[in-house]
């Protein structure tokens, strides 16, 4: 394995994240008719009155939900983080990953369309043909790979943010793409590329720890031409050994609310019930429950509210350890109930935005 090169970072731009765009399935159904502890332990709504635009529940203004008080209807796995090795605590019953292996095969399919430009799909940000084709017929391979599979994990999948800057198109990687050999880094490349080595790093030793089988790089091209997720499977692959059939890219993500939205709307996608967010010591603190940033109107969930009119699901801590990983769930409502014949939960990550 190459020795890694963590670079600490002061400062957090625009994140990039890829979505599957019109691929998210409207995901909205009944929810259970009975007490239970949703965000804010009450009764919980319905899939119209929480997901509207102006949602009749006002919590539903809120991400913050209390997983922790139910692991197994939440499938919350706490992580442990010691230096470089990471780990998690065994799976809640009935929450492993993956589940359904025909729906992988289905959305490979999908995702072969859409890399060769099929008209019926819209990926929700501009990507040149090669780019298209290369990150789609990428990520069609990573499902697939990831059907076949016979391991089961807590988790459905790593997501990790971007970083962008401007003097990122200097590096020796800014036109590669996904099936590219690997380049050698030149000096400054790593400085260049901003929290993004970092970033990968632990999500690097996340999956070395069997947290998910996949790590999700999202990040579009934001603040240079270079696609942030597209750098980050290089690092992850060339830099951190992470094999390329368990990287999944996702390139249209803006901001860091759009990397999270994206991040959820594949999970769906996955039919993941959850997954971990890796990220910098910095932008851990923006992804806490309270922060600064709600103070300036610039909170996640008050710029989802303001730029979408609702919010990314829920997410909370789950790294034991250290404060940079958060379990993350699409769906508002986290007691999720999938037995056979019962109702389920609904999302609010709306499809096709």
């Amino acid at each position: 394995m190459k020795r890694r090169t963590r670079i600490a970072i002061g400062t957090v731009a625009g994140l990039g994240l890829v979505v599957v765009g019109a691929l998210a399935s409207s995901c909205r159904s009944t929810p259970p008719g009975r007490m239970t502890a949703d965000a804010r332990f009450g009764r919980l709504p319905s899939g119209d009155e929480a997901c509207t635009r102006t949602p009749a529940d006002p919590y539903a203004a809120s991400h913050v939900s209390y997983p922790e008080t139910s692991p197994a209807a939440a499938c919350f796995t706490p992580v442990h983080h010691d230096g470089h090795t990471i780990a998690p605590e065994p799976t809640p019953a009935g929450c492993t990953f993956p589940v359904d292996r025909e729906r992988l095969l289905v959305l490979a399919r999908t995702l072969d369309a859409v890399a060769m430009g099929a008209a019926h799909v819209t990926v929700p940000c501009t990507l040149s043909p090669s780019e298209r084709r290369a990150a789609f017929t990428h990520d069609a391979a990573v499902v697939r790979a990831l059907a076949t599979s016979t391991e089961t994990y807590p988790y459905g999948a790593i997501v990790v943010p971007g970083h962008g800057k401007r003097d990122q198109d200097e590096t020796t990687i800014a036109t590669w793409l996904p099936g590219d050999a690997c380049r050698a880094l030149a000096p400054g490349d790593l400085r260049k590329l901003g929290a993004m080595p970092s970033r990968t790093g632990v999500a690097a030793d996340a999956y070395r720890g069997k947290v998910a089988p996949i790590v999700i790089p999202t990040g579009g091209a934001v603040h240079s031409s270079v696609v942030e997720a597209f750098a980050m499977m290089h690092l992850l692959q060339c830099e951190e050994d992470v094999p390329a059939e368990r990287i999944l890219v996702e390139p249209c993500a803006e901001h860091t609310h759009t990397n999270l939205r994206n991040g959820a709307r594949w999970l769906v996608e996955l039919g993941a019930r959850a997954g971990y967010v890796v990220t910098d010591a910095f932008q851990a603190r923006y992804l806490q429950d309270w922060s600064g940033f709600q103070l300036v109107g610039g909170g996640l969930d008050q710029r989802s509210l303001r730029d979408w009119g609702f919010v990314v699901g829920s997410w909370r801590q789950a790294s034991v350890g250290a404060d940079n990983g958060f379990w993350l769930t699409p769906y508002r409502f986290w007691a999720e109930d999938r037995a056979p014949g019962k109702p389920g939960a609904f999302t609010c990550v709306y499809p096709g935005e």
